[in-house]
């Protein structure tokens, strides 16, 4: 399975892509396609404004598939054209930022700013108000608090129901979104302290499989032919096995067996490491890290409930 390790850790993210080395709160961007009469540009700035306010204030944002999510919806005020040269376009807009549970359709909490913005074109008119949301503003702070108070609310009040759900989940093998609903338990909520053994194991569980899996496919290459492209193909396949997996001493052994044929061969372009193990970090590190690397990759699959937020 050449992408297991892929896989394993985007299924994962579903839940649990964007937390932070602190394990903070995730937050999902979402700018939903029925916002309309916003230029494209705007909206993508909006997109990008929306990820910097949840990170100025502490909470981790994540555009890839989270459960929570800050979502904005906007309406022109008022629109004035001034007879300059050039033209300039004069827009007020009142913007209602809004934080909830993207999946049940709850919403947690809400608070509208009014904004102006002026520009020689109504695209740049937009733009210009968009910058005037300020993650340092009281309003803003109090309302990105709340809902993140909101959203540790629900990991205290379901935490039995969470693990139960990943245990059903492991239980009929599919450990990827067993692990990433384990990961999307944030250390602020009292299910965190409750949830760690489990998560642990199911991290190693699941990066054993994807180890042998790894070792399995890079052999089959190698046994193959052992020429540079095989060479380069297989070292691919290794430098993604987690050092934590039973199985990396084997691919070790395997990847210095290719590495030294590889030099035989004089291969000036061979840069495959493999992965190092750091004392430093936990297994949560490593877990986050390979997610996020891959999650990257991946469409956002994830259909979002906002129906009575606005």
């Amino acid at each position: 399975m050449k992408n297991a390790l892929a896989i394993l850790f985007c299924l994962a993210s579903m839940v649990a892509i964007g937390q932070n080395k602190d394990y903070a709160i995730n937050l999902g961007a979402y700018v939903p396609d029925q916002i309309e009469n916003v230029p494209a540009s705007a909206k993508k700035m909006l997109l990008n404004k929306l990820g910097q306010l949840v990170t100025a204030n502490g909470i981790s944002d994540n555009q890839y598939n989270s459960r929570f999510i800050i979502t904005p919806n906007i309406v022109v005020a008022t629109k004035e054209v001034m007879p300059t040269s050039p033209v300039k376009v004069v827009l007020v807009l009142d913007v209602t930022l809004y934080i909830g549970d993207g999946i049940a359709g709850t919403l947690y909490a809400s608070e509208t700013f009014n904004l102006k913005g002026v520009g020689t074109t109504e695209t740049k008119a937009y733009m210009q108000a968009l910058k005037r949301l300020k993650p340092k503003n009281e309003a803003m702070q109090a309302f990105l608090t709340r809902g993140k108070d909101k959203i540790i609310d629900y990991y205290n009040s379901n935490c039995s129901q969470i693990t139960k759900e990943a245990q059903a989940l492991e239980n009929s093998g599919r450990l990827e979104e067993a692990l990433g609903i384990m990961l999307s338990i944030p250390a602020s909520s009292t299910c965190f302290d409750k949830s760690q053994s489990k998560t642990k194991a199911l991290f190693i569980k699941a990066a054993n499989r994807d180890c042998k899996l790894r070792l399995n496919e890079a052999q089959a290459i190698w046994s193959a032919n052992q020429d540079i492209e095989a060479a380069r193909e297989a070292a691919r396949i290794l430098s993604s096995v987690v050092p934590e997996a039973d199985c990396y001493g084997q691919v070790k052994a395997l990847f210095s067996k290719i590495e030294a044929r590889a030099k035989d061969l004089q291969d000036r372009d061979w840069n495959y490491k493999l992965k190092v193990l750091d004392a430093t970090k936990s297994y949560y590190d490593s877990a986050f890290e390979v997610s996020m690397a891959n999650a990257q990759n991946q469409p956002n699959t994830v259909m979002y409930n906002v129906r009575g937020w606005y």
